[in-house]
């Protein structure tokens, strides 16, 4: 009796602290083969870099927690993207109306999802996978295969504010210049997203549909128009990823979100939001997001071949998965 109640303890201090032991222990062995890694400049620098990963993350944070999943964010990031810096390039819409627009569009993607997902009952994971490929299929065709850059005149009417806007000159850390403009955005989301998912009947109503369907729909829950609207939520934080990733390249390329979805999944994985539904940790997202920059940025210092950034990633999403595997089947014999 004495060692199960240890044993919970131990699992609920690792679902307090397990992603910030995990982050300190890969900053050490980094910052031991090269101490440049854990200077502020480079810490503020993979914040920012880490933006677009920790919007989209939200999203998945909470269809992972309703029992669901998405593949199709890396392609919606792509077609937002893409349909961002088009409609401002080639139609002539400002910048304010061609967001609107990539939004608008993103979010007719999550429709499609849901819609998949709850009448036609197709299971997540293929439903997605089957709409991750027609989208990268639509963007590839609308653009040609070819990137499109925003000229000076056009990305100064608003995407320099979110991309390099906020500039702060803070010598006294060991920063010139540094923009905090979407670390701000970030937090100011994740902020709305806690709120959401603490606070609000949304935000119960996805627990307890990841936690038990079935219940949830005796308990009189809407399911369906609830993960409709979970799957709209994925794909609008998706374009909003991909807003802040155009605002920061000032450029898009038809594959701008290619292999997204691996660093979004491993970030919410990694930061404890339960794949089995019904448990979700925005907070844990959020460093995971840091979490996955983090490791990236540091390969790019050690001169890995992009090989390499790829097993990293992996390697974390294994270790992530195991963890909630080890702590599923201890659960089952406690109990």
């Amino acid at each position: 009796m004495n060692t199960n109640k240890r044993m919970k303890e131990l699992w609920i201090i690792w679902d307090r602290f397990g992603i910030l032991i995990v982050f300190v222990l890969i900053a050490a062995v980094f910052a031991i083969i090269e101490p440049r890694v854990i200077e502020p400049s480079q810490i503020i620098s993979v914040l920012n870099r880490s933006s677009w990963i920790a919007i989209a993350a939200i999203g998945m944070t909470f269809a992972i927690c309703s029992g669901g999943f998405d593949l199709s964010v890396g392609s919606i990031i792509s077609l937002s993207a893409a349909i961002l810096a088009r409609t401002m390039m080639h139609n002539g819409f400002g910048t304010w109306t061609a967001i609107a627009l990539t939004v608008g569009i993103a979010a007719i993607c999550g429709l499609i999802n849901g819609l998949l997902i709850t009448k036609l009952k197709i299971q997540p994971f293929v439903a997605t996978l089957s709409t991750m490929l027609f989208f990268s299929g639509v963007v590839q065709t609308y653009t040609g295969n070819i990137g499109t850059r925003i000229e000076t005149e056009q990305y100064e009417q608003g995407l320099s504010t979110i991309g390099r806007g906020l500039m702060v000159d803070a010598e006294g850390l060991g920063l010139s210049n540094a923009s905090f403009s979407k670390i701000l955005i970030v937090i100011a989301f994740y902020i709305i997203a806690i709120v959401v998912y603490r606070n609000t009947r949304f935000g119960t109503k996805v627990r307890a549909i990841g936690s038990n369907e079935l219940s949830a729909r005796t308990s009189g829950i809407n399911v369906d128009n609830t993960l409709i609207g979970v799957y709209i939520m994925t794909a609008v934080t998706a374009s909003i990823a991909a807003i802040l990733l155009v605002s920061t390249m000032q450029s898009a390329s038809p594959g701008a979100g290619t292999g997204f979805e691996l660093d979004i999944i491993t970030a919410v994985v990694l930061g404890g939001t339960a794949l089995s539904g019904g448990k979700g940790n925005l907070i844990g997202t959020f460093i995971g997001a840091f979490l996955v920059a983090f490791s990236k940025m540091c390969l790019n210092f050690l001169s890995a071949p992009e090989a390499m950034h790829v097993i990293v990633t992996g390697a974390i999403l294994l270790f992530a998965l195991s963890i909630n595997g080890i702590k599923l089947i201890m659960h089952r014999e406690v109990n």
